[in-house]
């Protein structure tokens, strides 16, 4: 603490001498004035001033004996009784002291908080506001750098920028906008493929609403259209009851048409490719064992509804089929369906005898995953038709629809019993009038 000069009292002269004499001892401690109680105060004197100046007096005799308390604490010199309080008003005492605790009190305060006492001689500066026109310290606010509470910082308390997650979502998001792009593509494809088709069958074959109770000589085929559009077409595949109604085609390649559709594109996304006749058989339909090719498609055109005649109520409700040529109509009706490896040796076109075909009908008979009853002997079944399309399952296996003809308007082609079932009547009639021309 600072050291403070003594001074001695000065002697009371004039008028204050009487009352000067009456003070108590002035330097007495602060605390001992607080202990003891408030006497009255004597009887005014005649010759005393007005008690304006008695105030200042004693606020004066006060502020001395203040100034020499802390040296007789230094000097341990005896602790004396403060001027009485009744010598100046109550209001007055109780202002002098509210002043002298509010120092103490901000100096305490501001210890608390972390903030060093100011200086002696120099006033505390405390909190100011920001003024317009400055910037806020760079401690305050959201913003800080050492991450506070609501800060974006790298520091303590803050949370990182980015950070694993944010490159997970990201990610993620990315995945997903390519596989939706990719599901609208394919979808597109899938109706792009089959609008193509559509828009052929309506141009050339128009099926009647009662097939079953239509002539099979009455369907007809726009033949003229269909071969400008493909020179390779040979015919056209029609299954009541499903999506099968395709043009088929025809080359020295089963390898062409896998991935190429009927106007000659190569199609994307979803292969549709086209419906075509092996390669190993002839373009006529003329062997005993003709085989038609098709994809399995996953919205249930080309020959996927075959893979769902494995369910015998699919099987049973459309087991005719129709093929039409240039040449005439086949209508068949199915007999068995088996499912095999894709490496299995069925796709025999042609066979060396009859006994010989007739052992291969009943293997597939024997074969199938559904049971017919009605079906006609393996020996009186001259002609059969296959279509063939894939399972999509992983074991990459084939199912097989095996039909028999049951009725035919080509020339010299003969349906179950061995009959002659394609001959054209007119053609008959001609043929009769002339061997009775030649009989006669």
């Amino acid at each position: 603490m600072a050291e403070y000069r003594q001074y001695p009292d000065p002697t009371p002269r004039g008028r204050h001498a009487q009352r000067g004499s009456a003070q108590p001892d002035e330097r007495a401690p602060r605390h001992a004035a607080r202990q003891q109680q408030p006497q009255q105060p004597s009887q005014p004197q005649p010759q005393l001033q007005q008690p304006q100046r008695q105030a200042r007096t004693e606020a004066r005799q006060a502020g001395q004996a203040q100034q020499r308390l802390p040296q007789q604490r230094q000097a341990g010199s005896p602790q004396a009784t403060r001027p009485q309080a009744a010598q100046r008003p109550a209001a007055r005492q109780h202002a002098v002291q509210q002043r002298q605790a509010a120092p103490q009190g901000r100096l305490q305060q501001q210890g608390r908080q972390g903030h060093n006492p100011p200086q002696q001689g120099t006033r505390s500066q405390g909190f100011r506001p920001v003024q317009a026109g400055h910037a806020a310290p760079a401690a305050y606010g959201a913003d800080a750098a050492d991450g506070g509470r609501g800060g974006k910082g790298k520091g303590r308390g803050g949370a990182r920028k980015g950070g694993p997650w944010r490159i997970v979502f990201w990610v993620a998001l990315v995945v997903f906008v390519v596989a939706l792009a990719a599901l609208g593509a394919i979808g597109y494809s899938y109706w792009q493929g089959q609008n193509a088709y559509d828009s052929v069958a309506e141009e050339v074959f128009m099926a009647p609403e009662d097939i079953e109770g239509t002539a099979l000589s009455d369907l007809t085929v726009d033949w003229d259209r269909l071969l400008a559009i493909n020179p390779d077409t040979v015919g056209w595949v029609y299954i009541p009851g499903t999506a099968v109604n395709y043009p088929i085609v025809h080359t020295t390649d089963d390898e062409k048409y896998l991935a190429t559709d009927f106007n000659g594109q190569q199609t994307w996304g979803a292969t549709y490719g086209s419906i075509f006749l092996s390669a190993a058989n002839a373009a006529d339909f003329s062997d005993a064992n003709n085989i038609v090719y098709g994809h399995h498609l996953n919205n249930g055109s080309m020959f996927a509804a075959i893979a769902d005649f494995e369910n015998p109520d699919q099987f049973n409700a459309h087991r005719t089929a129709y093929i039409l040529t240039p040449q005439g109509n086949f209508k068949l009706r199915s007999l068995s369906l088996v499912h095999v490896a894709a490496d299995d040796p069925l796709a025999q076109t042609a066979f060396a005898t009859g006994e010989e075909l007739a052992s291969y009908i009943q293997d597939k008979v024997d074969r199938s995953v559904v049971a017919v009853s009605d079906a006609p002997a393996a020996a009186d079944i001259a002609h059969l038709f296959a279509f063939a399309t894939c399972d999509n399952l992983p074991s990459d296996g084939r199912y097989v629809l095996f039909s028999y003809l049951e009725e035919s308007t080509v020339a010299n082609v003969a349906a179950v019993g061995g009959a002659d079932a394609a001959v054209d009547p007119e053609a008959a009639a001609a043929v009769g009038g002339a061997s009775k021309e030649v009989a006669a």
